[in-house]
């Protein structure tokens, strides 16, 4: 039965496969063909680009100093903003009446603030962490809200008559009801604020691995820049991969049919 399953999965993950290989093979094509190695270098050159900075610890210190950014400044977004979003949804007038307000807030790209988290924080983790903090914000309270709301007022309406208080409705009927919300709401916190760590170290230029591809830029090194990009796009699929997904199979199971 098992080997029956891994060959039903084999022909999906060779498609996947050969679409990168094909990518791969595309890229080699056009920079030997096309483009010049300064401007477009092969993917030998940038994998040696990578090598290199490996060899030096660049690349491992950098991945390092952007994990734990985007760590902690999600671990302090989801502490925040899920508490907040349950308080918020069990009032649908409350929640009408803030609404038009995050939704204008949000219309604000968050590069478009960094100037402004520049001013106030300088250029240190600090405006990295704020950047991240409202780019993950939006997406995980609207997630956390539409998982609330979603959920019967039955079961909410059932607890008054037995005396139960705001805190254990939260607790027994929100909290659970608004896991697979809360689970996309997390997923999406992370995806967004890898965009903006890695966004706010290229522009602040404070650690990470942002600050490898701003140094690179300014030394016009090409094979580097292109290679902390692919171990940008590498690390997170791991995360997705190996963390993200698993939790998702495991919030389905437990919690879709509440």
């Amino acid at each position: 039965m098992h080997e029956s399953s891994s060959l039903l999965h084999l022909p999906a993950r060779l498609v996947q496969a050969s679409s990168i290989i094909g990518l791969f093979l595309v890229w080699a094509a056009v920079s030997h063909f096309v483009a010049e190695p300064r401007i477009l270098p092969s993917p030998a050159a940038s994998f040696q680009a990578m090598a290199n900075l490996i060899a030096r610890g660049t690349l491992t210190a950098a991945v390092q100093e952007s994990l734990i950014t985007l760590v902690i400044g999600c671990a302090i977004c989801i502490v925040c903003i899920v508490p907040f979003a349950l308080l918020i949804a069990q009032s649908r007038q409350l929640a009408m009446i803030l609404q038009p307000m995050v939704r204008f807030i949000s219309c604000v790209p968050a590069i478009a603030l960094i100037p402004l988290f520049i001013v106030w924080f300088g250029f240190s983790t600090k405006a990295v962490y704020a950047t991240l903090f409202y780019t993950s914000a939006i997406p995980l309270l609207y997630s956390v809200i539409t998982g609330v709301q979603k959920i019967p007022r039955v079961y909410a309406d059932g607890l008054r008559p037995l005396g139960a208080g705001k805190f254990r409705i939260v607790r027994d009927v929100y909290l659970p009801g608004a896991m697979p919300g809360i689970e996309v709401g997390i997923r999406l916190a992370l995806s967004y604020g890898w965009r903006a760590v890695i966004a706010g170290e290229l522009i602040i230029g404070s650690s990470g691995l942002g600050r490898v591809l701003a140094q690179a830029r300014s030394a016009n090194q090409v094979d580097q820049i292109i290679a902390v990009m692919i171990a940008i796009a590498v690390l997170f699929l791991i995360i997705d991969r190996l963390i993200l997904f698993p939790w998702n199979q495991l919030i389905s199971s437990r919690w879709s049919s509440f």
